[in-house]
């Protein structure tokens, strides 16, 4: 992640109503993601209610997960990706919502809560660990979490991403299960990869824009 000098900072929901379609395009062989993915259907009940926050174009996950029957709730800060979403999956539901607003419907609990990237642009340490903890009291007793990020320790990061000047926060991978501890999660497994996003194939960046990501996919129940 480069830093940025002297520039006015995109947040959450320009940066992503910026990037668009082309999110989708960037990331579709994130092999990582497909295998969490996987787990993730291996481990649902039958026609499970599933929350995908930060539900981007609404593929890969939102799609996987109602083509097998389960009912979805996708949630954006992008009202250019919830409308992409509603196109690509109209067997889910999507709202228009920033997650730091987001409270279930009626005490509703989830089976499956799902977090993909989503909380690193425009949020705090403090409310990633929030979050997390938010997030296990809206599941169900058995129910499952997979959370994806960058994982990097850092508080209000001054970076580019994709050539887009954004202020970042993330956790390192430590700091990530410390907090998925704290919420009283079972942390089940926990995964690094590399990924080099396509962005330069789908046009929303420069090739020096670009970089091999360090991926951290972590596995928890309640």
């Amino acid at each position: 992640m480069a830093p940025t000098e002297n520039t006015q900072h995109l947040d959450a929901e320009s940066l992503f109503d910026s990037v668009g379609p082309a999110y989708e395009s960037a990331f579709a062989d994130c092999s990582a993601q497909q295998a969490s993915i996987t787990w993730l259907l291996e481990h649902l009940p039958a026609q499970a209610s599933v929350l995908d926050i930060g539900c981007g174009t609404g593929r890969p996950v939102c799609s996987s997960l109602v083509a097998a029957g389960h009912r979805v709730l996708g949630i954006d800060v992008s009202s250019v990706m919830i409308a992409v979403a509603t196109r690509n999956v109209p067997e889910a539901s999507f709202e228009k919502i920033d997650i730091k607003d987001f409270k279930p419907a009626d005490g509703k609990q989830y089976d499956a809560i799902t977090v993909y990237f989503s909380m690193i642009a425009s949020v705090t340490q403090d409310q990633i660990r929030d979050t997390i903890a938010k997030i296990y009291a809206w599941l169900k007793e058995g129910g499952v979490f997979v959370f994806a990020t960058v994982p990097i320790s850092g508080e209000k990061m001054d970076i580019a991403w994709m050539g887009r000047p954004i202020v970042a926060s993330s956790l390192s991978s430590e700091e990530v299960l410390e907090a998925m501890r704290a919420a009283r999660f079972e942390v089940l497994k926990a995964e690094n990869s590399k990924y080099l996003p396509r962005a330069v194939e789908a046009g929303i960046c420069k090739e020096e824009d670009v970089w091999e990501e360090e991926h951290l996919f972590v596995y928890a129940t309640k």
